[in-house]
């Protein structure tokens, strides 16, 4: 049994070495092949990776080339099309496992359970700043299944590192896909349109929030807003199969306060954020998302947004 492990990286000299200590401890019966995909690093992530060369007989370790920096969505593409063992496990550079069996759970549950296209696992959300370990879903054994539908409702797999899917699942990922900003939520809804998700409910691995995540440094407003701005490419990614689930998140997201009145008392960057997403929003598609804000907003914002939009 072989297995690639996509390291993902960019700038995690840092954190790195304990993604790769994590890899090495596992305690799996086959051969791991390591493919690290890296973004054109500008730290010394590539250099402590490369001190792990031939350090494990099991092991071994490849490096995809690259002339510049392509941003997350391209990098995963490139990265798994890199990918030929029969089963994928991703691990980015500022996570880690803490589970050695981790790789082997996983493949025997994906090999027991042929109406699944990956299997995902509970995992730790570390907050670096107050040093707060919280599981993402309560400890549990066992296991469930996730659909397309249940993670639009939650993204309950959270993060790719906890991931392991078929190979021959990846390859039905549409290349178009890749086209827009397709994080790991955005992928798992596409791969749910082709069989079941296994979940299981034992944590095994480590989601680290830090200040130079690119999605941990957005602040709470900006995370809702560019969720809400991001619906209606994922709607079309999807060829409209979801269309009334992601309308009834975007009404969510609008009451979460994606579109209120204090977001327009906030900091100039965030005003300036949050016009640019209305311009999308009524230019890209206003039957399903402005229909939903004039439905959800007092008509005295409503006369406001419209002023700004004009602008």
């Amino acid at each position: 049994m072989r297995v690639n492990v996509l390291l993902v990286t960019y700038n995690h000299e840092r954190f790195v070495q304990q993604a790769l200590d994590s890899i090495l401890m596992q305690q799996f019966d086959g051969e791991i092949d390591i493919i690290v995909a890296d973004d054109k690093s500008t730290d010394a992530t590539v250099a402590v990776i490369s001190t792990y060369q031939e350090i494990d007989p099991r092991v071994s370790i490849s490096y995809l080339k690259g002339a510049k920096n392509l941003g997350i969505t391209r990098n995963y593409q490139r990265g798994f099309a890199a990918c030929t063992a029969d089963y994928v496990a991703v691990l980015e550079g500022d996570d880690y496992w803490t589970d050695p069996c981790k790789l082997a759970k996983q493949v025997r549950f994906l090999e027991s359970h042929r109406e699944c296209v990956m299997c995902s696992a509970n995992y730790i959300v570390f907050e670096e700043g107050p040093k707060q370990f919280t599981p993402r879903v309560p400890e549990l054994e066992g296991w469930n299944y996730l659909t397309s539908r249940s993670l639009i409702s939650d993204n309950v797999i959270g993060n790719f590192s906890t991931c392991l899917y078929r190979l021959e699942s990846l390859r039905l990922l549409p290349p178009s896909l890749f086209t827009i900003k397709a994080y790991d939520w955005a992928m798992h809804i596409t791969l749910g349109q082709f069989g079941l998700i296994g979940f299981l409910k034992e944590p095994m691995s480590v989601y680290r929030v830090h200040p130079k995540g690119s999605w941990s440094i957005l602040t709470y407003q900006q995370k809702l807003a560019e969720q809400l701005a991001l619906l209606p490419q994922y709607d079309r990614a999807t060829n409209g199969t979801f269309h009334a689930e992601f309308n009834e998140l975007a009404r969510h997201l609008i009451s979460a306060g994606a579109i209120s009145t204090t977001t327009f008392r906030t900091h100039t960057f965030e005003r300036r954020l949050l016009i640019k997403m209305l311009k999308f929003v009524v230019s890209a598609c206003p039957p399903f998302i402005v229909g939903l804000a004039k439905l959800t907003i007092p008509p005295v914002l409503v006369g406001r947004l419209q002023n700004i939009i004009r602008r």
